[in-house]
């Protein structure tokens, strides 16, 4: 996120760390990077360095989920999946503290270059990526979340398709025009990709594995040691292709048949394009009702414009 959040001051990450993690710590600088979670990043006297988010857990069972998703990077370290960089426990052996609505996390610091989201994977980056997923897909589940299958804000999404398709507006917030006219232009694209993905039907339960769910450049730090995976609370059990489209989307590379000559599992062409109009449909579905309840325009709210933007141009 680009703007800190409000009922979370920098003062009290520093007093969450040093209770539970690294008394030592003496500074934290928010970084305004990402999108959802909000992230600081902390330092001791003697030079050592905390990346420490903060993820909303407001709605029941969301605390349960996150420390479930946390947990499968570690797990899958201790399998030998070198390139999982996920939370470590604090002192107590909690792997998150909550302060209010926020979950917070540390972990510790990694350098390496990340990319954008939008960015192109090279040949010798996505088939590295690629032999770490497929280590990371034949790790134990071990209590890791099941992905739910529903888009969800579906049901808010289809009665702003529907204001707006009769021409009844979508409330008197600042970004309300905006949103408006975007539904107005791309609404038969997201319906379309609706019916699309129905009709793909739900993923096969025998086929899925630990998946991170979002391995993009921004989520892939490219270390001395190889890529590392870092944002773990998308971390699900689901169907390989959730994290292999996102690779193939990016590169040159044969991803499918690399993957399947390393793992011997077979990917799905269908449930590859599938995942990707679930991506930009879980997208959407979390951008318009955004736009629609905020009170300010801010950096955040022009950085989901814009992505709901190219989002639905990409339909």
């Amino acid at each position: 996120m680009r703007t800190p959040p409000t009922d979370l001051a920098e003062s009290d990450v520093l007093a969450v760390v040093r209770a539970g993690w690294a008394p030592a710590a003496a500074t934290a600088t928010y970084l305004p990077v990402g999108f959802g979670s909000h992230h600081w990043a902390v330092t001791g006297p003697d030079g050592d360095r905390w990346f420490v988010s903060a993820d909303e857990v407001r709605e029941p069972g969301a605390h349960e989920t996150l420390v479930a998703a946390f947990a499968v990077a570690a797990a899958a370290r201790s399998c030998g999946v070198d390139g999982a960089h996920g939370p470590v426990p604090a002192a107590n052996g909690d792997l998150v503290v909550v302060v209010g609505r926020w979950a917070v996390s540390v972990q510790s610091w990694l350098d390496g270059a990340v990319g954008r989201f939008g960015d192109r994977w090279s040949g010798h980056d996505a088939s590295a990526l690629v032999r770490l997923l497929g280590g990371l897909h034949g790790t134990p589940p071990r209590g890791a979340p099941v992905e739910d299958p529903r888009v969800l804000g579906r049901q808010a999404l289809e009665s702003a398709l529907t204001a707006t398709a009769a021409g009844r507006g979508l409330g008197s917030g600042p970004l309300a025009g905006a949103v408006d006219a975007l539904l107005a232009r791309f609404g038969p694209a997201v319906r379309d990709a609706f019916r699309d993905l129905d009709a793909s039907g739900p993923p096969d339960p025998e086929r899925l594995v630990v998946t991170h769910g979002e391995p993009h450049p921004g989520n892939v730090v490219r270390a001395a040691s190889g890529p590392v995976l870092v944002d773990w609370d998308t971390a699900r059990l689901a169907e390989p292709e959730r994290d292999l489209w996102l690779v193939a989307a990016r590169t040159s590379v044969d991803v499918v048949g690399l993957y399947g000559r390393l793992t011997g599992r077979s990917v799905d062409p269908a449930r590859m394009r599938a995942r990707g109009l679930r991506w930009a449909l879980v997208d959407v579905a979390s951008f318009v009702p955004s736009l629609l309840a905020a009170t300010v325009e801010d950096d955040d709210t022009a950085w989901q414009l814009e992505a709901l933007t190219g989002v639905l141009e990409s339909l």
